[in-house]
């Protein structure tokens, strides 16, 4: 269901710009003159693609970043206080959570790499920490800025924060709101690389062809473990395991891996 009743979701808009490469999608964010708020038009413009590349086959990797200077700067602040229901013309629109948005992340089961080549602050952090893999510029700098405004961290940092870098770190970050820059970052696990500037976003796609290359049955199911596991004992955690063990099983790249083993050649992955 596209949000706002485009019939191609990969179309984009002036706020963001959309480029499939192969089995690879490109989505970039495109205010550059305000480091790239979170306008509705973006918000909408992401959960159209997002929406689209769960059913989409040939759509493996997502790749989000943003032009200019900067990531995404947070909500759009414009006109004042950020109106998250403006564009909101259709019924399904209407009723849903104001900061439901961030979920359609984990609910795609294909990965989504952040290249974060500037300021990720508020909303835009929260944007950053929905991606499965973080890769920084060393420009980059990630701010829970919320605090400053009064306001409580939203769109998911409360959730994501402390399960990548400890409630300690997740409380100081969004009770001082202080910046974080590129290195710390890399050295509390907030991202996962972090590159020159000029190689952010070539490291990133280098990365997701390399993954829109593989068996991705098996990688959707393996997200979709990882996820499932923040909320399971380490029993159920198992048993469900075996059972998508028992999807793998039934692909076509499964038996192209043991048999690439056998051979002693590189498989060749078809993706189902």
């Amino acid at each position: 269901m596209a949000g706002d009743g485009r019939s191609n979701p990969y179309a984009g808009n002036e706020h963001l710009l959309v480029e499939r490469q192969g089995g690879v999608v490109l989505a970039t964010l495109n205010v550059p003159e305000r480091l790239n708020p979170l306008t509705p038009k973006t918000r909408f413009g992401l959960q159209d693609i997002l929406e689209a590349m769960q059913r989409d086959d040939d759509a493996r990797v997502l790749v989000v970043t943003g032009s200019g200077r900067g990531f995404c700067s947070g909500a759009d602040m414009s006109r004042g206080a950020p109106s998250w229901r403006e564009g909101r013309d259709q019924r399904w629109q209407k009723l849903e959570p104001d900061f439901h948005f961030i979920t359609y992340f984990q609910r795609l089961e294909k990965p989504i790499i952040a290249a974060v080549n500037g300021v990720a602050a508020g909303a835009g952090l929260s944007l950053a920490l929905g991606c499965d893999i973080r890769i920084a510029s060393e420009q980059a700098r990630l701010i829970s800025v919320f605090i400053r405004r009064g306001l409580l961290p939203d769109q998911g940092p409360t959730w994501y924060l402390p399960r990548l870098v400890g409630i300690s770190r997740a409380l100081r970050m969004m009770w001082t709101g202080d910046e974080v820059n590129a290195q710390e970052a890399l050295r509390i696990g907030l991202v996962d690389e972090v590159v020159p500037h000029e190689q952010v976003l070539p490291k990133a796609l280098e990365l997701a062809h390399r993954l829109a290359n593989g068996p991705s049955v098996t990688l959707e199911l393996i997200k979709r473990a990882v996820y499932r596991g923040l909320f399971n004992d380490l029993e159920a955690q198992t048993q469900y395991e075996d059972y998508l063990q028992r999807i793998v099983r039934e692909t076509e790249d499964m038996k192209e891996g043991r048999l690439s083993f056998q051979e002693k050649r590189p498989p060749v992955w078809k993706g189902h």
